[in-house]
């Protein structure tokens, strides 16, 4: 009697009670940067995921290939991962300690392949409060990488060219 009392509540109150959708919000994996860093790194990975929301942006995942030749659209199909949730499965750090990050322009890095990009926090950070859109292309460059994009060919400033003409607002 009790268990059918309590079954009947809890039917009630699921029947009463409104149920909000909630929007998807990636969670993003930022690690080991001071709050100022990674702050500016959350945001231009949010407006990064709003760009793959467009079509046209998610294009550069066919335009890309790995390096075995294969459209990096293919390896990000494998993890069975949405263009602008593939963000989340990546790792962003401090780059502190990477030799591409002392001096220059550099704002990140990575290796073909690899889930971690080495944030240049300084370089980064202030790149992001100047252009938003800049550093939310950086972003979409490094997770290019991630999925086995090499480098030279295509060059870097190309890739980024290319992800700022299919990505831009």
């Amino acid at each position: 009697m009790r268990k059918r009392l309590l079954a009947g509540v809890a039917a009630a109150l699921v029947a009463i009670v409104p149920v909000t959708a909630q929007p998807h919000v990636p969670r993003f994996r930022v690690r080991d940067l001071n709050p100022m860093h990674a702050a500016a790194v959350e945001r231009a990975l949010s407006g990064a995921a709003r760009r793959l929301e467009s079509a046209e942006c998610r294009r550069i995942f066919e335009d890309f290939h790995d390096g075995s030749g294969a459209p990096l659209q293919e390896r990000l199909e494998a993890l069975g991962l949405a263009a602008p949730d593939y963000l989340s499965y990546i790792v962003f750090v401090d780059g502190v300690g990477s030799r591409s990050c002392h001096g220059g322009d550099v704002m990140a890095v990575t290796a073909p392949g690899s889930r971690v990009v080495h944030v240049c926090g300084r370089a980064f950070t202030e790149a992001q409060a100047r252009s938003a859109e800049r550093a939310e292309l950086v972003v979409l460059h490094e997770a290019l990488h991630t999925l086995g994009l090499g480098e030279n060919p295509p060059a870097s400033l190309e890739i980024t060219r290319l992800v700022g003409q299919r990505c831009a607002p």
